[in-house]
């Protein structure tokens, strides 16, 4: 019997993975830009000038906002999700952070902070326990500043990444617990523990609705197609347009009339970046510039006023606050520089 002899398999092209190995630089670049947009670019707190306090800050609140963020835009771009999709979980944690964790809003004299009682009482509606400016620049804040600015920032250093989810398995893990730790650690403060029952029950709804809200609207998004596009709109152009309105939404006082300002100002920016992302070419870098503009605003107001807690001797102050605000045009050049074609 006659054994018939098989042919050797060709040797094909070799196999190359695509490792992406600037992910985990993005991943600590975002941890960092969150702690920085959400608490140190505005240089409120007497950790302002230290360089221990900034060290300890720059881990806590990456684990606070940082983690979170990297969480809600996993979970949206895992299913197919773009902006609106994240702007409603961002909104989600938003509320979560000032009515669930910390329970800002609904305290009368938060951490002693200067100022606080006056500018709750401006505008403060009884019946609901809360100052309306401080639920708009508490959560708007916290939409822009501690999520959505730097993860745009984030996602325009690889933009061919911008789209794709960045944390495996273990990495969730690691940012649910590093949520978890931070988040218990300020609920068991009991500056904390503002909030009564019935507010605690209707921010939870609200948090669930609008966590529910933002996985209903990425799976639409993944299942439909994007609308035709025009030419490109030039960057600069938007991140001008951005910065007037940023400027606009930062000046606003805490009155009613501020209120007023800088809400339209910010649903002003909303409705310009949804028209021109449906008149032109919008692409991350876009979404870049509007963060930038808006992050940048944040800094150099900072410059204006002093820190409403502690002492802070001018010197550090005025140094911090370049150092922070150079840190955002840094991260804005990253995502902003032209690249080859």
């Amino acid at each position: 019997m006659s054994v018939e002899s098989t042919p050797a398999p060709q040797a094909g092209p070799p196999v190359t993975l695509d490792r992406d190995r600037s992910k985990p630089l993005r991943i600590l670049g975002l941890l960092a830009l969150c702690g920085i947009g959400a608490e140190l670019l505005a240089a409120y707190g007497d950790s302002t000038g230290d360089p221990g306090g900034i060290a300890f800050s720059l881990l806590f609140f990456g684990a606070l906002y940082g983690a979170p963020a990297l969480l809600a835009r996993d979970l949206a771009r895992r299913i197919g999700g773009g902006w609106p999709a994240m702007l409603l979980l961002f909104a989600a944690l938003g509320v979560a952070e000032a009515c669930l964790i910390d329970q800002a809003l609904f305290s009368a004299d938060y951490q002693g902070y200067e100022g606080w009682e006056e500018t709750r009482e401006a505008t403060l509606v009884p019946v609901l326990g809360l100052s309306a400016f401080n639920a708009y620049n508490f959560v708007v804040g916290h939409i822009v500043f501690s999520f959505g600015a730097p993860v745009a920032l984030a996602e325009a250093w690889r933009p061919d990444k911008a789209a794709e989810p960045w944390l495996g398995p273990f990495g969730t893990v690691v940012a649910l617990l590093a949520y978890g730790g931070a988040a218990s650690l300020i609920i068991s403060d009991p500056e904390s523990h503002s909030a009564g029952t019935t507010q605690l029950a209707v921010s939870a709804v609200v948090v669930a609705a609008l966590v529910i809200a933002g996985i209903v609207v990425a799976r639409r998004a993944g299942h439909g197609t994007r609308p035709e596009t025009g030419r490109r709109l030039p960057i600069w152009v938007t991140f001008t347009a951005a910065l007037a309105l940023a400027v606009a939404a930062g000046l606003a006082e805490e009155t009613w009339g501020g209120l007023a300002v800088g809400t339209a100002a910010v649903a002003l920016t909303g409705f310009a970046v949804l028209r021109a992302a449906r008149l032109h070419d919008w692409t991350v870098h876009h979404a870049a510039a509007v963060a930038l503009a808006f992050l940048v605003v944040r800094g150099v107001l900072a410059f204006t006023y002093f820190p409403l807690l502690g002492d802070v001797a001018p010197g550090p102050k005025y140094l911090h606050n370049a150092v922070m605000l150079a840190i955002v045009l840094l991260a804005g050049w990253a995502a902003l520089r032209p690249r080859p074609t």
